[in-house]
Formats: C-alpha cells, structure tokens, sequence
C-alpha cells in the first residue's frame, strides 16, 4: 500500500528537515517537529508490521486516521542555514502574472514585487490574463521594459517558449515561481527549488496525494472522486497523477470522472457548468477535487451551493488564499478543506533564487510548507495560510537588508 511507503518517505524526511509547527497566525492539532517525526516513524513501524502479518478491518481504519493525520501535520522546511547572498543592485525584475484577476496569480505576484524591492531592485507586474497569449505578450512587455529577470508565476516554459526564448536571447534571467522549464532545450536561469528529496514533479504530486490523503480519512476509504484536471500548466496533469496514484495505493476509492478545464475556461466562466454539470451526474460521488482555489472563489463554490450538491461533496481544493479559506470557515458554503501552502513564502524564495544565480551562486532549497487546512485543522486566525516560519526575516537577514 502507498500509505506505507509514503508515510516512510515523509517519516524519513521529517526526521533530516521538516519541522512543521502551528501555523504562525492560528490554531493547529500539531505537536511540533519532534512530534510529527516520532508520529511518522511510528507509523511507520506500524504499516511495516501490519504488511507482514496481514490487515483486518480495523487496521485499514487506522491507516485511514494516519493518512488524515499526515496531511494536516504536512511538509517544508525551516529555511536553517541560508548562506548570506548580496544582491547585485540596481536590477529590474518583471514579475508575468498568470492573471491578476485571481488570488492564486495575484498574491504571489505582489510577493514577488516586495521581496525584489526589499533586495533593492525596481519591481513590475505584467498580467498574464489567464491564457498563453497573454503570457506571452506580458513576457515580451518585459523585454521591451529592460528587465534584467522575469519571474513567471505559476507558468511553465514551454506555454509560452518563443517569448521566453526572446527573453533569454535579450539576456534576461529566468527564474521560475512555481512552474517549470519544461523547454526543450531549457530556458531559465533556474526553477524555483523546494526540498532536496523532491523532484518539481513530485512537488506537484504531493498536493495531489495530501489531498487524498484527507478525501480518504475523511471518507472511511470510501472515496468516489470527480476530479477537476487543469490543462493548460503541467503542473495541472501532476497534481491530478498525484492524487489518482495515492488514492489507489491507498485503497480508499476510485475516481468516477476526470474534466479537463483550461485557463480560457476559467477567464470567460464557463468552466462552472463544466464541473457542475459532471457532479450532478454522479448521485453516488462524494469527493470533489480541484487543483486552483481561485476556481472556488471565482464561483464555483456558489454554482455547488446553488446545485443542492454541498451536502453530497466534500470539496477539497490547492491553495489556502484568503477568500477560500473564509468559504471553509463559512462552513455548508462549497468548499470544505483545501491544501495550504505559503506561496508568498515561495515568492521570496524566487528572489532569493535570482539573488544567488546573478552572484553566481548555486540556488538554495525554500522549502514552503504546505499542509491540509480545513475548518477544524490549520486554519489561520486571519489572513492566507503563510506556513509555519518567519520567512521574511530569515530572507531578509541571509540578503543582509532591514
């Protein structure tokens, strides 16, 4: 079973790195980072032993509680040892939204700019409008403002290669804010890193896997998934492998259907009858997945609520911004729990990652946290979810600015 495995896997990287307390703004049923370790470890003797002798009935509830457990207790880092960086002044940074009509797109970009203008650069944001056109002309607007770097923020390389091709021919350094180069050769200076025993693939999987994790727990292992499969990024088709992967090695369910949405089908709202349309026709499904919370809060969330199918779903999304993680507070408001994770603590980390590659420095691992969060676990008093550490000021301090 997965459970066993991937328990093993986050045992074993607790132990070596993450530390995952409450987050710093709210409450959380975490015991600290020894805790979470010896919880880890513990569990995983435990699945170890029951592989060997056989399962009953009881057992495999356990493993369910466990499965719920670790997603809340989740995974990143305590950024220690950040080597000092001193960041080559008087630089302009572009940061290409993937749309600033979205929180998801909107609060990384914003992030971003602070963090370039806190290192002493000048700072932009180029909106990206949610479709590959608009990247594109948001990249090359950053050429023609004579950028020195480009942050693309949840874009990958390839939507949009001739602009990020011309980018680099006009000597601009790439650095990736949450997407990949998955440019053929690639393009950028360096992708955003995250922990060292993760590939950025299996980055993405693992918010697929919390997510059914928690969908498995919070079901007894009884999931039946409509699953919202975003096409336009990479990164959309990972989370959903993610999910489906965990949510068979497990043996908690299965996913009934699979709908494919696209970023033009978020911009012009037309995804909403899309998804809504796929949960009325599954009376038995009970789990409702979704890589963006900005789908949610954008109304989908209103379209589940106004379908009578609130009560049927337990609806889990990816995020942790604000506004979704008030509908979650709501309660019976469309959106029950999503994956959390810091992604202004990630935006830093993408000048931070600049920092070093313009000083001809290798990029250091960031490391932000994610965890589930729903109305009982992880839930910031106020505010998006901002992980577990003082992010800023250990940024601050490794660049040597106040």
């Amino acid at each position: 079973m997965i459970i066993t495995r991937k328990l093993g896997a986050v045992a074993a990287f607790a132990a070596a790195a993450f530390v995952m307390t409450a987050c710093s703004s709210g409450d959380s049923d975490d015991g600290g980072a020894t805790a979470a370790a010896e919880e880890a470890a513990e569990t995983t003797e435990t699945s170890d032993a029951m592989e060997s002798e056989g399962t009953d009935d009881g057992a495999m509830e356990s493993d369910y509680s466990e499965a719920l457990q670790m997603a809340f207790d989740g995974i990143g880092s305590t950024l220690d040892d950040l080597e000092p960086v001193t960041a080559e002044s008087g630089l302009s940074l572009y940061v290409v939204s993937c749309g600033e009509q979205v929180p998801g797109c909107a609060v990384p970009a914003a992030a971003v700019k602070e963090a370039a203008e806190t290192a002493g650069w000048s700072s932009t944001i180029a909106d990206g409008k949610l479709n590959p056109e608009g990247f594109a002309t948001a990249i090359r607007q950053a050429v023609a403002g004579g950028a020195d770097i480009i942050v693309p923020i949840g874009i990958g390389c390839a939507v949009a290669q001739a602009a990020f091709q011309e980018a680099v021919d006009a000597g601009i350094t790439v650095i990736g804010g949450g997407g990949v180069d998955d440019c053929d050769p690639k393009l950028w200076g360096s992708e955003r890193l995250w922990l060292e025993d993760y590939t950025p693939i299996e980055q993405w999987e693992a918010f697929g896997a919390m997510q059914a994790a928690y969908a498995t727990g919070a079901t007894d292992g009884d999931v039946k998934a409509v699953v919202l499969n975003f096409t336009t990024q990479v990164w959309g088709q990972w989370i959903t492998d993610g999910f489906t992967k965990e949510l068979e090695e497990l043996g908690g369910g299965e996913v009934v259907e699979v709908v494919d949405i696209s970023d033009p089908e978020t911009a012009d709202g037309s995804y909403i009858q899309k998804a809504t349309t796929a949960l009325l026709n599954h009376p038995d499904a009970n789990v409702l997945i979704a890589p963006v919370d900005g789908w949610f809060t954008n109304g989908l969330s209103a379209a589940i609520v106004q379908a009578g199918v609130d009560d049927q779903y337990t609806v889990i999304g990816r995020g942790g911004d604000e506004p979704a993680l008030a509908l979650i507070k709501q309660g019976d408001a469309g959106l029950d729990a999503t994956v959390g994770f810091a992604v202004q603590w990630g935006a830093w980390g993408s000048v931070d990652t600049a920092a070093r590659i313009l000083a001809g420095m290798e990029p250091v691992y960031i490391g932000e946290s994610i965890q589930v969060i729903d109305a009982d676990h992880n839930m910031p008093s106020e505010g998006l979810y901002t992980g577990s550490v003082d992010y800023q000021a250990l940024f601050k301090e490794a660049w040597g600015v106040s």
